[in-house]
């Protein structure tokens, strides 16, 4: 029998095949049952969170074949942006049907330095058909603090199982990691020589830390390019550094509430709870004192000595009105000689002398509740933080209005990482901000937490949420990471963080907001984060115009979500967008963490101009959660497509069975195989009418199609 040629109808609901065979028996699409459709991948991953530029990279690939085809190949094709980085990596990997299996693949980073890429990884048959596509993140980059991804850890028990909690973590390739009260006491984080020796010492609350957990946590942390930050307090200390006559000078630099200050009165403290040894209180110091900074700083560099620790990540409780020294004196002067009641207008000179005694050791700085965030932004610190309350208020309040500039909403948080970035010349802002935070049992809410990663991110900041292997914070005390995530939610955190990597240079590497008018026909828009809304938001920067799009579509724009309420946003498709742009513009792209394993695709789109100016209209397939669209003033760059369409294996259940590709052309076919369908993006399950033309006769069948999950979708 001569081979046979078949052609694919356009993109329509009838898919027709031509051929020159007379008989047939009707045909079923099933995508997830025993179709090519299933996905393969179960997990691709990197062995390190971060490389230097010209380091190996080994990428670990896990299979689960349940094709009727044997995987013999994984190709993987690095992309940065819209740009293909090289040729594809070809490796052989043989996986039998309805059989599980795994692969190395190696990779050498390029040597251009703080480089964002993904690479797309293709299983193939033995005669280079397509099965199913991945993808994963790789950050090329001398140094974290251009692009940190900031996880923790706070389990130091005798069984805290390191190496497996660091590995988890470099999954989601976070490059610094916070050790959450891992200290003696705050005042004195390093335990005495003789609890050192025994190999563990308690807390204040007798929580046993061992010794050998920590260490463990910065070994592992390090192999995998992790930096490990010593969490402490910057101005506190517990009742034993002030009780007794011998203290006396201790309490001298305690501060005090002003006479006129209506949150309190006398010395400024925090009840934390009951302590074995008496520590249950919290006492809070003057931070421009010398002779406290003297012994802090001390301190600190004793446990550099001791742990080998890559910095210091410092504390503060908030903003709690204004204060005097235990003398009811100013607590310093600033360099104008203006008297200094605020604790937030200290920060900037203690951070900038805490740096100076630090030596080459890292410095992090939490402003809680973004209060003196202003004053840290521009100090040495090495990168920016701020732990989010919503009932906080932002710089510029009024001091009347209640309701007004509170961090409440998710564009409040994306204005403040805008600021950040202007204050301190480009550094990117970590965001703290506990979702779900009155949740008692069962899981995150998704749509909270996944909206909250974007606004941030879209901004140019990044999310300190995850840690402790794949725990996920909602409350303040990191032990209380007792709500987990579901396993769709740990996929779609992977499919983020994949995300903030390969796109790193066109989310927080420079860009700045911009004011572009965009309209969005059939579809409410709004350009500062509205309730039931398109959120449309420009930036611009490294030669493109950015669009980011996220679906607050029947959902609202609050970001807390105390009792995990928060509505799903209803999903939109084939959105016209016109966008009015100021450079020109010649090519359209579109990624998503939600689609097409974050891929880049391009767009079909028209130029035109009217009364608002000139602009570029084009069609958004589909909006689930967060689309960024980034458009060029140069030609249009050829993609790696190979995932950019479903294919479902279309299998008849007679006799005969044929292979083969099928989209607008013609492809030869040989008996004794099934049909590889290319099905176009935006079909939803359903019954569909499969058209077959044989020698001029028609024959209409129907078939069921069945929508399967991406990768990492299986849970």
């Amino acid at each position: 029998m001569k081979g046979k040629k078949i052609l694919a109808a356009s993109l329509g609901v009838a898919i027709a095949v031509q051929t020159f065979q007379t008989v047939f028996v009707p045909v079923t699409v099933e995508a997830g049952v025993h179709q090519e459709s299933v996905s393969v991948f179960v997990d691709i991953y990197t062995d390190k969170a971060m490389y230097g530029p010209g380091d190996p990279v080994e990428i670990t690939v896990k299979l689960e074949n349940r094709t009727q085809r044997k995987i013999t190949a994984l190709s993987m094709q690095p992309m940065h942006l819209n740009e293909k980085v090289g040729v594809p990596v070809v490796v052989p990997c043989e996986v039998d049907e309805f059989s599980d299996g795994a692969a190395k693949i190696n990779w050498t980073a390029p040597d251009k330095d703080f480089q964002g890429y993904l690479l797309e990884i293709t299983a193939l048959t033995a005669d280079g058909t397509y099965l199913d596509s991945g993808s994963v993140a790789v950050d090329v980059s001398s140094s974290w603090t251009k692009f940190p991804r900031y996880g923790y850890v706070h389990d130091f028990g005798e069984y805290a199982d390191a190496q497996d909690k660091i590995d988890e973590m470099t999954k989601y390739h976070m490059n610094v990691v916070e050790y959450y009260d891992w200290q003696y006491l705050h005042h004195q984080p390093l335990a005495p020589e003789e609890m050192l020796e025994k190999g563990y010492y308690e807390d204040w609350s007798g929580r046993k830390i061992y010794v050998s957990a920590i260490k463990d946590y910065i070994s592992a942390a390090k192999s995998a390019n992790m930096v490990s930050m010593a969490y402490d307090m910057i101005y506190a200390g517990t009742d034993t550094f002030f009780e007794g006559e011998e203290n006396e000078g201790h309490r001298n630099w305690q501060i005090h509430f002003k006479e006129d200050n209506d949150r309190g009165n006398g010395p400024f403290y925090f009840t934390m709870g009951s302590s074995p040894s008496g520590n249950g209180h919290l006492y809070f110091v003057n931070p421009l004192n010398t002779e406290w900074q003297n012994h802090i700083f001390s301190e600190i560099n004793k446990v550099f000595a001791y742990f080998d620790f890559d910095g210091w990540h410092g504390d503060t409780v908030g903003d709690w009105g204004e204060m005097t020294t235990s003398q009811g004196e100013p607590l310093g002067y600033t360099e104008d000689g203006e008297p200094i009641h605020m604790v937030l207008d200290t920060y900037t000179q203690f951070l900038n002398a805490a740096k100076s005694a630090l030596g080459d050791r890292y410095l992090t700085f939490n402003p809680v509740g973004a209060k003196g965030i202003e004053n840290a932004n521009v100090s040495n610190v090495d990168a920016l933080y701020t732990e989010f309350w919503p009932w906080d208020h932002d710089r510029y309040w009024d001091g009347e209005t209640e309701d007004a500039n509170r961090y409440d909403t998710y564009g409040s948080l994306a204005k403040e990482v805008e600021r950040s970035a202007m204050e301190s010349g480009g550094k990117s802002l970590t965001v703290k901000a506990y979702i779900n935070y009155g949740a008692m049992d069962g899981y995150m809410n998704t749509p909270a937490v996944i909206l909250s990663n974007a606004s941030v991110l879209a901004a140019g900041g990044s999310k300190l949420e995850i840690g402790n292997g794949d725990s996920i914070l909602h409350k303040e005390y990191y032990p209380d990471d007792k709500v987990p995530m579901s396993d769709q939610l740990k996929a779609r955190m992977r499919n983020m963080y994949d995300f903030e990597v390969a796109y790193e240079n066109l989310l927080r590497d420079g860009q700045e907001t911009t004011s572009q008018m965009v309209v969005t026909e059939g579809y409410v828009n709004s350009s500062d984060g509205q309730s039931d809304t398109i959120w449309t938001y420009t930036r611009k920067g490294n030669g493109y115009q950015i669009l980011h799009m996220m679906n607050l579509l029947g959902t609202d724009n609050q970001w807390r979500d105390e009792y995990k309420e928060k509505a799903i946003p209803e999903a939109a498709e084939n959105i016209p967008v016109k966008y009015y742009y100021t450079d020109d513009v010649n090519s359209v792209y579109m990624a998503s963490p939600d689609r097409n394993s974050g891929s880049t695709e391009a767009l079909q789109f028209e130029k035109g101009e009217d009364e608002n100016g000139a602009y570029v209209t084009f069609e958004v397939p589909s909006l689930e959660y967060w689309n960024m669209i980034y458009m060029s003033s140069e030609e249009a760059t050829e993609l790696n497509n190979a995932n950019t369409n479903m294919q479902y294996k279309m299998t008849f259940e007679g006799e005969d069975y044929y292979e083969g590709n099928l989209s607008e052309g013609q492809a030869d076919l040989q008996p004794g195989e099934s049909i590889a369908v290319a099905i176009p993006e935006g079909m939803k399950e359903g019954e569909y009418q499969l058209s077959i033309v044989s020698c001029g006769n028609r024959q209409i069948y129907y078939c069921l199609l069945y929508t399967s999950p991406s990768p990492r979708d299986r849970g």
